[in-house]
C-alpha cells in the first residue's frame, strides 16, 4: 500500500535520561529530546492485516494536526519540537475517517461496510491507571499516529475498540457517504476539547465568560462546544487574521489579535473587571498565553492547558490561592463516553466541524499539504487517502 513514512534521527539529549524501556522499545516518551531531523517520503509499505480483535479499515481522509506540524518543525540543533510520544520510521496520522474492509474473528459490533472514525489511543486496559478509570493515562499507551502507524495510508489496521461507528451521521449530511467521512475525519480535535472542557474541566455553567487562546482545530471545537453549551461571551486570541476570520463563524462573540493590547486588560475590560471563569490553551505557546491567563482569571476560575509546549512558565500560585482557581492539564481524548456524545452532538446539529476543512490533497501531495498547514493559514487541512 501507499502511506506517508517519517523517518528521524534516534540522537537522545546530552541532558535527557533514557529510561530502560525507551532504550528497548525506541518509543521516546519525550520525541523533542530524541528525535532528530526529521523527513518523510510516500511510498509503498506492505499491507497491514488483521489480528483477531481488529478492524481494516480503508482509509478515507486524514487530518493535519498541530503536533503533526510539530514532527517537521525543529529547533537550532536539529530536534522536532513535538514534546510528547513518538516512535519512528512510521506513519502519521490520527485524525481518521474511513471504511471497514476486513475484521478479526473476534470482532464483535462493526462489520465490513461500515464508516468509522478513528479513537487514536491504544490503551492496555490492565495498568494501575486504566484499571483507577483514567484511561488517556495509560502507563503502556499506543498511540496511532505516534507510536504506531497511523492513517496517512490507504489501509489502517486499528483494533475494533478503537473505531467509533458513524453511520448515524448519514441523515445529518443527507446521506451523502463522502461528506460524512469528511466530518469523520475531523470529529478527533472535538473529542480532545470536549475531554477538556466537560471531563477534565467539572464546573463549567452556561453563562461562563470565556477565553480561547489559538484558533486552531482544537481552538475551533472548544468554541463551538462553549456555544452550544451557553457561554455568555466567548473572547478569542489568535495571530491570524484568517483563523481570527474561522472563530468568528465558529461561534466567537469577539476575537481579538495576540499583538497589541495585552489579552488580560482586554479580558478585564469586557468583563467589567470579573475576568474570565473559563480560559482554553489551546496555541502552544505557554509563555505568550498562560501568564496572561493568570492575570485576568476569574475568581473559581479554571485555566486549561490542551497546546504542548516543551517551554516551562513562571506562575504566580497566590493569584490561585486567593481566587480559587485552577490550572488543569488535559490530554487525550479517550473513555468516558466522549466519542459518543460528540457524534450524537453532530448528528442534532448542535456542533459541525466541517466548515473547519478549507484546503484538500491527495496522499501523493503529502509534502505540499505539510507545508500549507506549516503556514497556519485557514482552517484544517485535509489528505483525501481515497475518494
Amino acid at each position: 500500500m501507499k502511506a506517508a513514512v517519517i523517518s528521524a534521527e534516534w540522537a537522545p539529549r546530552p541532558d535527557y535520561a533514557l529510561s530502560p524501556e525507551e532504550e528497548r522499545s525506541r518509543m521516546a516518551r519525550v520525541g523533542s529530546s530524541v528525535w532528530k531531523n526529521p523527513s518523510v517520503e510516500v511510498r509503498q509499505i506492505e499491507d497491514p492485516s488483521c489480528g483477531p480483535e481488529d478492524v481494516l479499515v480503508r482509509v478515507a481522509a486524514a487530518g493535519l494536526c498541530g503536533s503533526d506540524l510539530h514532527f517537521f518543525e525543529t529547533d537550532d540543533d536539529g530536534y522536532m519540537k513535538y514534546p510528547g510520544m513518538a516512535r519512528f520510521p512510521s506513519v502519521p496520522g490520527h485524525e481518521v475517517s474511513g471504511e471497514v474492509v476486513a475484521t478479526g474473528e473476534r470482532v464483535r459490533y462493526l462489520k465490513k461496510g461500515d464508516l468509522i472514525c478513528l479513537d487514536d489511543m491504544v490503551c492496555c486496559g490492565s495498568c494501575d491507571s486504566c484499571r483507577r478509570g483514567f484511561p488517556n493515562q495509560c502507563e503502556n499507551l499506543d498511540d496511532v499516529g505516534f507510536t504506531m502507524n497511523g492513517g496517512f495510508a490507504e489501509l489502517l489496521r486499528v483494533p475494533e475498540r478503537n473505531c467509533w461507528n458513524i453511520n448515524a451521521l448519514l441523515p445529518r449530511f443527507g446521506g451523502d457517504k463522502s461528506r460524512v467521512l469528511e466530518a469523520g475525519a475531523v470529529i478527533e480535535p472535538f473529542t480532545v476539547a470536549y475531554n477538556a472542557l466537560f471531563e477534565c474541566a467539572a464546573r463549567i455553567k452556561p453563562g461562563a465568560y470565556a477565553t480561547v487562546f489559538g484558533a486552531g482545530g482544537i481552538g475551533l471545537a472548544a468554541i463551538q462546544l462553549l456555544r452550544a453549551t451557553g457561554a455568555a461571551k466567548i473572547m478569542v486570541f489568535e495571530h491570524h487574521e484568517q483563523r481570527r476570520e474561522m472563530a468568528l463563524r465558529f461561534g466567537a462573540h469577539q476575537v481579538f489579535p495576540t499583538q497589541g493590547e495585552p489579552a488580560h486588560q482586554i479580558v478585564l475590560r469586557e468583563t467589567g473587571g470579573a475576568g474570565a471563569d473559563l480560559q482554553v490553551e489551546a496555541a502552544g505557546a505557554f509563555n505568550h498565553t498562560v501568564t496572561e491567563m493568570e492575570l485576568c482569571a476569574a475568581n473559581g476560575s479554571q485555566i486549561i492547558i490542551i497546546g504542548r509546549d516543551r517551554l516551562r512558565v513562571p506562575l504566580f500560585l497566590e493569584n490561585f490561592q486567593c481566587k480559587k482557581a485552577n490550572v488543569i492539564g488535559a490530554m487525550g481524548n479517550t473513555g468516558y463516553g466522549t466519542y459518543p456524545n460528540v457524534i450524537r452532538m453532530m448528528a442534532a446539529g448542535l456542533i459541525d466541524p466541517t466548515p473547519m476543512i478549507t484546503d484538500r490533497f491527495k496522499l501523493d501531495e503529502f509534502p505540499q499539504a505539510v507545508a500549507k498547514a506549516a503556514t497556519r493559514l485557514g482552517g484544517k487541512v485535509l489528505v483525501r487517502v481515497s475518494s
